[in-house]
């Protein structure tokens, strides 16, 4: 519960969840911990309801209230129960929070949370896909058992197929952001992302008009190319870069961006891709010399002129370029 006033709201925002968290917030407040009456007696009655929210739930115990989350999130779905669906996406909601720590993380694995948890990615409410979804993220990243249990579970197809199928733009990009996640630096999951076709799934959301999902797609179509340049030749089997370069002669948005850096990447260093940018009918070296010199002077823009820039350098100049060498 957050008190009211001023600078107050930023650092109550969250209840300390252990006596390390308590400590800091006696600190801030100037209080003496040794003396929790002469504390509590200066306190309103709002920040010493918060600071006894804070107490018990230190006396909670994260797996217990994990499991009662499952049990809520597991319920048959009934679609004219709103206060059912409110509290599926409020134990979601929970046991994110509790996930973000990594120990409990794998505790949730533990007490089966990953068979309750891919129920809900059919859920009739976008709100709970989502939700769960965001908790896949939160799940796998940077979490090595996790990620490995993700991939045992099949939720990595599970989650291309939502960014093909679902109809709700949030949850398609929820999608993106779990896969994402997930095949960070995972080569166990990126075998199962390129097995099971990923990169015509990211290309295909490339093609909407979502524009925060186009925006996901390409970045990390981006990160995955850097990290393991061999992506690059499936690129130019599949026409990423006609895709590409499609999108940088559409009008321009804030998403060029993200397609230019891409473009780049799948460039720098590959000589199949480069020769592909040169094909005539693309046109790109004229596309580029526009982009520029529209972007110039164009200070919210620089990153993308200094990636166009990049870019036609290579491909105009190839005795000086990363790719000849």
């Amino acid at each position: 519960m957050s008190a009211s006033g001023g600078g107050d709201d930023q650092r109550e925002s969250r209840v300390p969840r252990d006596m390390q968290g308590l400590v800091k917030f006696c600190i801030e407040q100037g209080a003496e911990c040794d003396n929790p009456e002469g504390m509590l007696s200066q306190m309103t009655a709002e920040r010493r309801e918060w600071l006894e929210s804070a107490l018990s739930n230190m006396t909670t115990n994260p797996v217990t209230r994990m499991k009662e989350g499952l049990i809520k999130m597991n319920q048959p779905d009934d679609e004219d129960n709103e206060n059912l669906t409110d509290e599926k996406i409020a134990a979601i909601e929970e046991i994110m929070e509790w996930c973000e720590n990594i120990d409990l993380a794998i505790d949730f694995h533990k007490i089966g949370g990953y068979e309750v948890l891919a129920k809900q990615f059919d859920h009739s409410e976008p709100e709970v896909r989502w939700n769960a979804l965001e908790l896949l993220g939160i799940l796998v990243q940077n979490n090595p058992y996790c990620q490995e249990a993700a991939i045992k579970h099949g939720l990595l197809p599970l989650a291309l197929q939502i960014i093909d199928n679902d109809n709700n733009a949030t949850v398609r990009t929820k999608a993106l952001y779990a896969i994402s996640c997930l095949c960070r630096d995972v080569p166990d999951a990126q075998k199962v992302f390129v097995e099971k076709d990923g990169f015509s799934v990211i290309m295909r959301a490339m093609q909407t008009d979502v524009e925060k999902l186009k925006i996901k797609a390409a970045f990390m179509l981006s990160s995955m190319c850097n990290e393991k340049p061999e992506f690059k030749d499936i690129m130019c089997d599949i026409g990423m870069i006609d895709q590409l370069v499609g999108h940088l002669q559409e009008e321009h948005g804030a998403f060029h961006e993200h397609m230019m850096s891409a473009l780049l990447t799948i460039v720098r260093d590959h000589p199949r891709a480069y020769e592909e940018c040169h094909r005539h009918e693309l046109n790109l070296i004229s596309t580029l010399n526009n982009r520029t010199e529209f972007l110039k002077g164009k200070e919210e823009f620089q990153e993308e002129l200094e990636y166009a820039t990049e870019l036609l350098r290579l491909l105009e100049d190839p005795d000086t370029s990363d790719v000849a060498r």
